[in-house]
């Protein structure tokens, strides 16, 4: 039986995706808090022309360095200037004392997945691959055609061949684990990506095409996915969302974490405990939602991802 339709599009912007700026380096586990580190001293870090002497890479990686604590929400530029400055999101996630500076933790890796790719201004290739890529399977060039058709359609900027087969390669490699001759020759932007850990993506053997894997993610905490729903909610301008909503629409915990119904359901079962209450999964006359009272309190904005980083470190 297919999955059925959503009930609205959550997310809107009038910013157009971008399709480049991470120079074909897939992020690394050491990038960000390099970064994070650096501007603390240097607000203009990525505006001087000795930023990649300072971050300690190459030219190039340095402006992926840039692209990628953007699209992550880690730092931001300053209005009408050079200068970059760490958010609040930063400061937590790579302070010295903050949740996972290296990006070690499952709750780390799964963090900067859902900010990666639950936003269409930042990398649109990620997030037209996990929210509306049908089946999750794909090749370069048919992935490759359905985004630049859906520019089209949208009116955007639409890539060029070369463009748009680089940025999916790019993505490929965040999430593929290295091969055997890749470790041989010591392919570093391909080892030490952290998206690679969670097992969301595999080629099929012998051939060029990809799959995107549906399951449990165990690793995944309840309490991030809490988070995720009540993100959702909130660029929705919802207090109620339907499950097939969860499990299906556009920018949903099922679509980008890639959870099977069944399992999903069964977290939902646990949000009210997750959230103190604040959140209640309900199935009454075959209606099955989530309510979420006050869901725009900014007091509980990262109170979840504090309980989502405790988890990951008792687990």
């Amino acid at each position: 039986m297919p999955p059925p339709m959503t009930i609205f599009r959550p997310l809107k912007t009038s910013v157009a995706p971008t399709f480049s700026g991470h120079e074909t380096f897939a992020l690394r586990g050491n990038w960000l808090k390099k970064a994070y580190d650096s501007l603390d001293q240097y607000p203009n870090l990525f505006a001087r022309p000795d930023a990649f002497i300072l971050l300690g890479v190459g030219k190039n990686m340095a402006q992926s360095i840039r692209y990628w604590g953007r699209v992550c929400g880690v730092f931001d530029k300053k209005p009408s200037s050079h200068a970059y400055i760490s958010t609040e999101l930063g400061h937590r996630l790579l302070a010295d004392d903050g949740w996972d500076p290296f990006l070690i933790t499952p709750a780390g890796r799964w963090l900067l997945h859902w900010q990666i790719t639950s936003r269409l201004e930042g990398a649109y290739t990620w997030f037209y691959t996990f929210n509306l890529l049908r089946r999750g399977e794909f090749t370069v060039a048919n992935l490759g055609k359905s985004i630049q058709e859906h520019a089209q359609a949208h009116s955007w900027g639409v890539p060029s061949d070369t463009t748009i087969s680089r940025d999916i390669e790019c993505m490929i490699n965040c999430y593929i684990r290295p091969s055997r001759q890749q470790i041989d020759r010591a392919v570093e932007d391909a080892l030490s990506c952290p998206l690679a850990e969670l097992g969301l993506m595999q080629q099929l053997p012998g051939q060029n095409t990809f799959h995107l894997i549906v399951g449990s993610k165990p690793d995944l905490p309840d309490a991030l996915l809490a988070y995720a729903i009540r993100d959702l909610m909130i660029s929705a301008g919802r207090e109620t969302l339907a499950l097939s909503d969860l499990a299906y629409g556009e920018r949903s915990p099922g679509k980008v974490f890639r959870l099977d119904e069944d399992s999903l359901l069964d977290r939902l079962q646990r949000l009210e405990e997750i959230t103190e209450g604040r959140a209640v999964y309900a199935d009454q006359a075959g209606i099955r939602q989530v309510q979420w009272s006050n869901v725009s309190d900014q007091a509980e904005d990262f109170s979840l991802l504090d309980r989502a980083f405790n988890e990951a470190v008792h687990d």
